[in-house]
């Protein structure tokens, strides 16, 4: 019953925009941010042989992040997600780092209608979550492929993130939970009920299971 108040109530506060500075702050930095981070590696991919492609990228990634952040000055609220949905937003997410040519990806899922009847109206949060775990493979991990799958465990919902990457040390991690993005993530699991699983070995890679418990 606590586990259950305490999620009500942080739902609460992100539907009422309790704390609207909070809220705009999160959505800069996991949105906004993201895209402004492609362009970056776009713009350190540039070679006398790309330049015109690379700038093609780089002028599109601005534009989406300009056209984001208007949104978000008049809406507080990501209304392209909710049109194209949960499935479509990791592709066109992935997508978009494969063209940084860095990476390549695979996104693996059960049916759309399956998720959006087994997670109540959470996607958005979800895929918040999915996005602050790219963010840190892109920033930290020193990867060069990442997985996505979405799963279905009984009436349960799995997501499972995968890089090649460098790793860590999960009891560094544990002790010190630092960091807005590790935060972000483990505050928003928990507001959809969700729980988070991470597995790393050095110089192996990384596996973040986020296992979403219907209600």
């Amino acid at each position: 019953m606590k586990n259950r108040f305490e999620q009500t109530m942080l739902k609460t506060q992100i539907e009422i925009q309790d704390q609207p500075l909070a809220y705009i702050a999160s959505e800069i930095h996991d949105n906004i941010g993201q895209i402004l981070f492609l362009a970056k590696i776009n713009n350190n991919q540039i070679t006398k042989d790309n330049v015109e492609s690379q700038i093609e990228l780089i002028d599109e990634l601005l534009g989406k992040a300009f056209s984001d952040l208007r949104e978000i000055s008049h809406t507080l609220k990501n209304n392209r997600f909710h049109q194209i949905g949960l499935s479509e937003s990791i592709r066109q997410l992935l997508h978009n780092i494969e063209r940084t040519g860095k990476y390549t990806t695979k996104f693996e899922s059960i049916p759309s209608d399956e998720i959006d009847g087994l997670i109540h109206g959470n996607d958005i949060i979800l895929f918040r979550i999915i996005q602050e775990i790219i963010n840190n493979i892109l920033k930290h991990a020193s990867a060069n492929h990442i997985n996505i799958f979405i799963t279905k465990e009984n009436d349960d919902i799995a997501v499972s993130i995968e890089n090649n990457g460098v790793g860590f040390d999960l009891s560094i991690i544990k002790q010190e939970k630092q960091g807005i993005g590790l935060h972000n993530i483990y505050t928003r699991a928990k507001m959809i009920n969700s729980t988070v699983e991470i597995m790393s070995t050095i110089d192996v890679g990384t596996t973040i299971i986020l296992k979403f418990k219907s209600q």
